[in-house]
């Protein structure tokens, strides 16, 4: 098999500039959502990983928390939250959240990327609105501060692989209106995504990018199921520094 990538490859971050006013609005008004949950969490002596961890017993790595998932019927959004081995995880991470959104129940009739190990999750063969496509993950701390965002191989989370420029069409989709495990998490988590919307775009293209290169230097692998390849691409992130961005380029 060779080299076994874990890590993702980490991108540059996109340019703010290039984006149109409206965007920015957006990523501005998703921030003071962000902020606003943090400091609602915070004064509640919570956190985002505090919330998704109540009640669920003994951290285990690999385990999926909230048991069971956290999916919304309506939106046909879907996160959970869980760990890794230590090695391959950032050494400040606890976890991460993956966020997954279902393109068919949503009617928007994709058509999966056609690459050597795609298929059809075990769990949903034939029922084409259960199928889940895995827009990316956050990582946060053990304070549940983010620390970065990336993508993963298809064998990862057993989903359905879309193209990137599919992919991106799905990112306005992500949303979880729901009360549990917390309202604040949940709307966290929306808004996180459009905060940094020309982030997941660009790891998704460079997630794209990077599956054919592997195909190139490996053509007899069957790159979506080869565990040589597990995390494919990922930025770090800081809020902050997102937000002074964004303003600088709104003048305001």
């Amino acid at each position: 098999m060779g080299q076994i990538v874990r890590s993702g490859a980490e991108i540059a971050p996109p340019v703010l500039r290039k984006l149109p006013r409206g965007r920015l609005e957006e990523m501005h008004d998703a921030a003071e959502t962000v902020i606003e949950c943090e400091t609602v969490l915070r004064k509640s002596g919570m956190s985002v990983l505090s919330e998704v961890l109540r009640d669920q017993g003994t951290f285990t790595t690999w385990e999926r928390y909230p048991k069971g998932d956290i999916f919304d019927p309506e939106t046909h959004c879907q996160y959970f939250y869980h760990a890794h081995a230590a090695d391959e995880m950032l050494s400040s991470e606890n976890g991460h959240f993956h966020l997954f959104v279902r393109p068919d129940a949503l009617g928007l009739n994709l058509t999966p990327w056609d690459l050597p190990g795609a298929r059809i999750p075990a769990d949903a063969p034939d029922d084409t609105g259960a199928r889940f496509a895995h827009i990316g993950a956050i990582s946060v701390n053990a304070k549940g501060t983010p620390l970065r965002i990336f993508t993963t191989n298809r064998w990862v989370t057993d989903e359905t692989f879309y193209r990137a420029s599919d992919m991106i069409r799905l990112l306005d989709h992500f949303a979880i209106e729901l009360a549990h495990p917390n309202w604040a998490v949940n709307l966290w988590l929306s808004a996180m995504v459009s905060l940094y919307r020309p982030q997941f775009e660009a790891l998704l293209e460079a997630r794209d990018s990077r599956i054919q290169a592997w195909l190139d230097s490996h053509p007899d692998s069957a790159v979506l199921e080869d565990r040589g390849l597990q995390n494919i691409s990922e930025l770090a992130i800081d809020t902050h520094a997102q937000i002074a961005a964004i303003e600088a380029e709104l003048d305001l």
